[in-house]
Formats: C-alpha cells, structure tokens, sequence
C-alpha cells in the first residue's frame, strides 16, 4: 500500500557525463542504469505505482525505463510515471520541491496509496521498503528519514494525506523541501532509521567511479546483487564479450559484446566496448561502444559513450578526481596547447572588477601547468602609466579602418611567463577609463580588426581564448578570413555583452555585414565552445531569467557549453595575510578573536567578543540582494541585540542613502565604509563571523570563496557560482561550510539570518566545526587551470 516518488529533479555535481543524460540514467556496473537500484527496489517490495520527476533532459531515462514492464510497472491503472516540469525551475533547487509536485496534483490525487516512499534516483543500495514502512507505521511518527551511518539520502516514509497537504499549500509555506519542512515546522515527529547494508549516494563523479568499483569486491557485490532480491534493469541482446589470446583481465565486470584484446584490471567495461592490443585499463569505468587503441593507458578514468581513445594516449586522474571523457569524443594524444587570450583587463596591469582577477590568476597557473599563455590587450593609458618603460616594440601595422588608415604599434612582455601583447591605437585607448565612451562600438571593433589582421605575426598560435564581449567578433573575422584556428569564449557576466544600436554604428563598418550587433552574441554563434564560470550560471542561463536575449542562442549551442568553476589564489590566506591584525589557521580560534576585536575597534563598535559580526564587502546595487537587506536588517538588529553589521562598498546613491539612516539608529552597531580601501576587504573577511552574499544573480563570486578561506562563513542565496561553493548548514549530520536560502524574497534571508545567529549564539562548537570545514575546502586555482586545460584539448581536436 505504498507509492513511490524518484527525485530524480537533482542534478549533482558531475561534469562531462550528465551533459546528455540525467544522473539516475548514467551506466552502471556495466549492464545496469543507477535508476535500475530504486526501481528493483519497488519491484521486490511489491510496489505497484512509481512517479519519477526529472528536472529536465530525460529522454535517455525514458528509453531505458521504457513502459516499466521489466520491474513490473507496466500501466494498467497503477504503473511507471514520469512528471516531467511543467513550468521553468531554476536549476539550483538540490530536491523535489512542493511546487513541483503541485504541477502533477492530479496524479497525487488520483492514487489511493496509504504511504509514499520518496527517494532519490542515485542511490546504490538494496532495501527492504515494506520492514521501513512497517517501522515507520509502528513509529508514529510523522515522518521518518532514512540515513546511512551519519550522511543524509533524502529518503522519506510519510503519510501520502500528510504529503497531499504539504502540496496543496505549497504557496503558502515558508520551506519548500521535505528537508527544510522538517528542519524548520514546528511540532513535527520526525523519526529517523538507520540503513546499515551497503549504501553510496552518488553525487559527482567520486562517487560514481567508486560505487561501480565497490562491486567488484565480492562481499559488496553478492549483497547488492542478491538473487533473493534481484536488481533487474533493461534487457539488450547481444554477442558474449570476446577475450582475445593477449587478453589479460583481473578483478573486472565486462559487459556483453565487448572484444578485448588488451589489459583490464580492476575495471568495469560496458557493451560493445573494444580494447586493442597493448592498451592497459586500471581503475576505470569504460561505458558502451567506447574504442580503446593499443598502446593506450587509463587509470582512475570514466570514459562515456562511443569515446574513441587513440594510439599513445594516457588518461589519468585519482579515485577523487578522476580524468572524465565526453560522450563521442575523440582523444588523441596530448596536442601542445599555444593559446592566445583576448582580454581588456588582467591584474596587476588594468582591473575594473574581478575579470581583470580571473585573466591574471588564469594565465599564471596556465602556465605552471606547462601550457605557452599569451594574453593580447588594448594599451590603455593606465597600462602605459604603469609599464611602459618595460615594453618592447614588436612591429607598427596600418589597417583599414571606416574608410582610411589607421596605423598602431604592438608592443610586448613577459610577466611571471605570462607573454603579454598590447596594442597601442591613440585615438581609441588612450583614455581615462576603459569603457564608458560613445564610440565604444569603435575602440572595440577596431581592436577586434586589429587583433585578427595581426594575429600571425604574433605566434604559432592553435587556440584563441575570448574572455567577455570585447573580443565578440573575432571568431567571426577567423572564419570569413579563412584562418584555421580553434576558438573558446568564457562569459563572464551576460549582463555586460557589446549590444550597440544602429544610431551608434558607422556606415563605413562593412565588415560586420549587418546592424545592430551584439558581440557576446557573435561570439556565441562562431566560437568553438563556449564556457561560463561556474556550471549552475551555465544552467541557470537556459532560463530567460538569467539568459534574457541570449538564452534562444546558448540553448542552441547547449553540446559546446560548459560550467567552469572560478578557483581562487593562494594569495588569499589568513596565515600569509599581511594586512590583517593577527595571522592564523584553522581553529586558532583565539587569533581570530584578536581580528573581530580590532574590527570592532577600527568601526567604532561596540568591542564584544560574544557580538555576532555579519559582514559584506560589495558593490552597492540591486543584484547583490541590498533590496532584501534593506527590507530586514533594521528589524533584525533589533530583535537580535548582539548583532553588528559593517559593510565595505559603492554604488547606488538611493541604496547607500537607505543604508546611512539605518546606520544612523544603530551607532555604535553599524559600520558603512562607502568608498574602498585595500586594507578594509581584508579586515572584514578576517573580523566578521558571517559573510552576507544574498545575490540576485552571481556569475560566480569570489567574496564567498575568500570568507570561506579566512574562516567567516558565507550566508548565501542558491544562484550562480554560490550554489556551487557553499555546503549548506545540517542541523541533523551538524555539516555544512555556510548557510544558504533558495527563494529571493526578505523571509527566506530574515529566516536564514536568523538561524545563523542563533548557531552562533547556543552552539560556538558547532559554528566553529563549521568555519574549519570552510577554511579546507579546495578552491583552488589548480582546479580550473585543469578543467580548461581539458576544454582547450576538445577545442583542438573538435572537428
């Protein structure tokens, strides 16, 4: 008398293999899909109806489960459903929500179940549902929870009337997850069962490499496979794998109408796979149609689908971090890798913000890793007021430009081996400020043109990396010329994307072919891939929301598109830190005392060593969240009395004019340092106990990134590159590196706000675990400086 719900709405942390596939669909062990686990479940419990809900590309899903009939689901009046969304969601939702279900109230409505079980579609595990139903029952609890050990699995047992309600009033809740319901809801009987069998909740590509691992040890296997309790997925005819006279296989599953030819160890293979002569597979999950050459060597490696690996090649990643391939491609071996950047900004020379950060951090650890960097940029005047007694003249050109020739020098350097070209047009980029003038469509068109007409001279270049809208339509320029080169563009802010009117566009600008223009469009029609940073702002681009004019075009190159994570430097540390009062590491809790008092000290607070120090360092402006600041904050520091708020930052006039009056009422409570100062970022990130970060939208952030290190934790909202760095705070596993809310609306941050003062307040040891968590977690620059590294070889081998 149970129906079963399959969250299959979260996408996880994967990259590469959930490109074309939904998690609950990935291969497993072979022969077997992750769903085939939840799936078998409600068939040995005799389960006879089953929804699952994805979130949204599940059409590889839908024909592996077909009509159900293989685990007894075939529809009659009960059966296999699958509720695809009917509205937009944003993808950062880490659960089924209430409101999601409430798009299928039909079906809730229409069954008859006594209990429903909800589980996600990513557990490896074999259960017995009906003995958990029967604790539940015996329980009386309202709702029980099943846990493995100490981790979480987002499974539930509750009363389907119990669930219907929840659904029903969906709207008017303050928590739209099972998980925030029990967290948050007064009064409820929430009851937890230990699952003590073997259980891998499989998250990212960690967990997926080594749960299909785990079934090659035999005491793992032969429980997850039980004959009493069979796990039973879609059937395929085909040859018996073929094990050729140098075949060498030890410890491995090896699917049907697989040929090998070469050395599998500890391995599982998929169907259809072929494993030359002289290739060595160790630690590795090679799915369906893959072809390895001989001569080739993976270890700690997931290569997808009809991936051909050719002769030489070696993969190697850890069981941490495995080498992850991409479905139908082609590997070759390593290509040298000559890339040259196209940037307006890269630190220490030019910076408005944090693109100059990112082009400067990016390059350098290129660079370290081995791969020839160059970065070509116009020569503004305050990289001339800074270097220009380094730079060495290259060559003089003269170019065409609205009908008469203009002629520009090129210069060159080398800084920390990064090779730096800069192009030196007076007319354009001598100016105060980099961007702002009326003839922008021209300083940036004629650098455009400039870079492409010199672009041979420079190097041997095989890969051109565009960072942002500035250098929109050189992929375009390549094609028409003819030159035969690889192009990545990075977004790093669609906000921000070269749209010029025809009012703004000379007649004389033929080369373009059309009017108006958009660059970052252009660029996102010819270049070869495209990357954004970080993969939830990829996602959350599809949507018009965050995408707006773009999103039809992104959508259409979505095989190209890729999440990047921004990594973060090293010079960020508050051991190294300088600049702050008093250096420290994780759990020098008493050093990190000594900052928050100086903090006080400095903004004339109040000096409490107990007060709570919530901290921003923004610009000032309504995609930070200031619209949900300003709608809480007076009433928080009034109910939460040992509450301060000090925050570094410009921007809007109206938003700061607000800020000041509620600074006014709380004086020795508030601090505003409306301007900026280099010292001041650092002192707040090493003084406050929470980092406030409640963004409409963030590409990616680096303010998260740093409280985290200085060990403030960050109180963020679930957009962009927040939702992929911050763990939220448990209060039932006590884990977490921050605290986060999903909805934009003053409740959900009052509510969150709320929550983390009061951890602070009742439970020190608690928040303090948490800021060590925060302090270790890897955000490094080395991730990102790999993961493109990855990007530039599919760009050079993209046909």
């Amino acid at each position: 008398d149970t129906l079963m719900i399959i969250d299959a709405s979260n996408k996880g942390a994967f990259e590469k293999i959930t490109l074309h596939r939904i998690p609950g669909a990935l291969p497993f062990a072979g022969k077997f899909r992750v769903i085939d686990f939840a799936l078998s479940n409600a068939k040995n419990a005799f389960i006879k109806t089953v929804a699952i809900f994805p979130f949204g590309n599940y059409r590889s899903l839908g024909d592996h489960v077909g009509s159900g009939k293989r685990w007894d689901l075939d529809r009659k009046k009960d059966g296999l459903f699958i509720l695809p969304p009917k509205h937009i969601h944003m993808p950062t939702e880490t659960m089924l929500t209430f409101q999601r279900m409430h798009e299928h109230m039909e079906f809730f409505k229409r069954a008859s179940n006594t209990y429903v079980f909800i589980t996600p579609s990513t557990i490896v595990w074999n259960i017995t549902i009906k003995d958990y139903v029967t604790i539940h029952a015996e329980s009386g609890a309202d709702i029980s929870e099943i846990m493995h050990d100490d981790q979480r699995l987002n499974t539930f047992i509750m009363k389907r009337v119990d669930l219907l309600a929840l659904i029903e009033n969906y709207a008017n809740l303050p928590y739209q997850t099972i998980s925030e319901w029990i967290m948050n809801a007064a009064s409820i009987d929430h009851h937890i069962i230990y699952h003590e069998g073997y259980t891998r909740y499989i998250t990212d590509n960690f967990n997926y490499l080594k749960s299909n691992l785990a079934m090659l040890e035999f005491n793992i296997g032969r429980k997850i496979f039980a004959p009493s309790a069979p796990i039973v997925s879609k059937e395929k005819v085909a040859p018996p794998a073929m094990y050729l006279k140098t075949a060498r296989v030890t410890n491995a599953m090896v699917a049907s109408g697989s040929i090998i030819a070469g050395t599998v160890r500890n391995s599982i293979i998929g169907r259809d796979v072929t494993i030359e002569e002289g290739a060595l597979i160790d630690h590795s999950v090679i799915m369906s149609g893959a072809k390895i050459a001989g001569d080739v060597q993976i270890s700690h490696a997931i290569i997808d689908k009809n991936t051909h690996v050719e002769e030489g090649s070696f993969l190697e990643g850890t069981l941490r971090d495995p080498y992850v391939s991409q479905k139908d491609q082609r590997i070759t071996k390593e290509t040298p890798v000559n890339v040259l950047m196209v940037a307006t900004e890269s630190a220490p020379f030019v910076k408005t913000g944090g693109l100059g950060d990112v082009v400067n951090d990016l390059s350098r650890h290129l660079v370290l890793k081995g791969i020839t960097t160059s970065v070509v940029m116009p020569l503004f005047k305050a990289i001339k007021d800074k270097v220009m007694d380094r730079l060495e003249l290259l060559f003089t050109e003269t170019i065409l430009f609205l009908e008469q020739d203009v002629r520009f020098n090129v210069y060159q350097m080398t800084f920390k081996g990064v090779h730096y070209y800069l192009i030196d047009a007076y007319p354009y980029f001598d100016r105060d400020a980099l961007y702002g003038y009326k003839d922008d469509f021209e300083r940036f068109s004629f650098f455009n043109l400039a870079v492409v007409t010199v672009f041979n001279r420079l190097d041997s270049f095989n890969l051109v990396h565009i960072h942002d809208w500035h250098g929109g339509y050189i992929p375009r320029l390549f094609k028409e010329r003819e030159v035969p080169v690889k192009t990545i563009l990075t977004l790093h802010n669609v906000n921000y994307q070269g749209d010029f009117t025809p009012a703004s566009i000379p007649g004389a600008m033929d080369f373009l072919h059309r009017e108006p223009v958009n660059f970052l469009e252009s660029a996102i029609k010819e270049a070869s891939i495209i990357t954004t940073v970080s993969p939830t702002y990829k996602d959350e681009l599809k949507y018009p929301y965050y995408g707006d004019n773009l999103t039809p075009v992104l959508l259409h190159r979505e095989r190209d598109f890729y999440g990047i994570l921004n990594g973060l430097s090293s010079r960020y540390s508050p051991e190294n830190d300088t600049l702050i009062h008093t250096p420290y590491k994780a759990n020098e809790w008493e050093k990190k005392a000594k900052n928050k008092a100086y903090l006080q000290r400095s903004s004339g607070l109040i000096e409490d060593p107990d007060a709570f120090i919530v901290g921003m360092v923004s610009r000032i402006t309504e995609t930070k969240g200031f619209p949900l600041i300003l709608s809480i904050l007076e009433s928080f520091l009034n109910e939460s009395r040992n509450a301060q708020f000090v925050l570094l930052g410009t921007g809007d006039p109206e938003i700061t004019a607000r800020l000041q009056t509620i600074a006014q009422k709380f004086p020795r409570r508030v601090r505003l340092n409306i301007g900026f100062d280099s010292s001041l970022p650092n002192f707040i990130y090493a003084g406050a106990d929470l980092f406030l970060m409640p963004s409409r939208i963030e590409p990616c952030g680096l303010s998260q990134l740093i409280a985290m290190k200085y060990g403030t934790l960050p109180l963020v909202r679930l957009t962009g590159g927040l939702n992929d760095t911050v763990d939220s705070y448990d209060p039932i596993t006590k884990r977490g590196t921050g605290f986060t809310f999903y909805h934009y609306d003053p409740t959900a941050l009052w509510f969150t706000l709320k929550h983390a003062c009061e951890l602070y307040t009742t439970e020190r040891d608690t928040y303090q675990s948490l800021q060590a968590n925060a302090m270790q977690v890897d955000v490094s620059l080395d991730k990102q400086a790999e993961r493109m590294i990855d990007i530039y070889h599919l760009a050079i081998l993209k046909r």
